[in-house]
């Protein structure tokens, strides 16, 4: 919450005089923006522990720990327009090649998927996520966006 400044009425080396009405509207704000971090804080908090909820159950599904958050450098090439698979594998510092062995799906039809002129299966899909370790909704682009 932003809002002008109050003119002081003194001041001096140690004191500024205010206003008792600039001085509670300063303390209003204050508190209003206090309420509003603490709201922040704990939808933070919940939303870490409805995370940790979730990666507890599907590591017991799957029998194996779960990353449950996005690496910047994805969300940055994805932000840039690098398709989902680009941008986890070259996050991990493979090459086509090596996904392909991997996956098992082809190097030609994984550069086809990254370069958007073929879309993949959603098997194809799901073995290039289980090579990568990662949801298959992680690799599946959003038209609408």
């Amino acid at each position: 919450m932003s809002f002008p400044l109050p003119k002081p009425k003194l001041v001096t080396a140690d004191e500024v005089v205010l206003s008792r009405g600039d001085w509670e509207q300063i303390v209003a704000a204050l508190a209003d923006r206090a309420e509003e971090d603490d709201n922040d804080i704990a939808a933070v908090t919940e939303a870490r522990e409805e995370d940790a909820r979730f990666a507890a159950r599907i590591e017991s599904e799957r029998g194996r720990r779960v990353v449950t958050t996005v690496p910047i450098e994805v969300v940055k090439a994805k932000l840039e327009g690098v398709h989902p698979v680009r941008a986890w594998r070259d996050h991990k510092g493979w090459t086509q090649l090596h996904l392909a062995f991997k996956s098992g799906v082809g190097r030609d039809l994984i550069a086809q998927i990254e370069t958007r002129r073929k879309q993949g299966s959603i098997e194809t899909i799901g073995r290039i996520a289980r090579a990568l370790d990662v949801p298959i909704e992680a690799l599946i682009e959003d038209k609408s966006e």
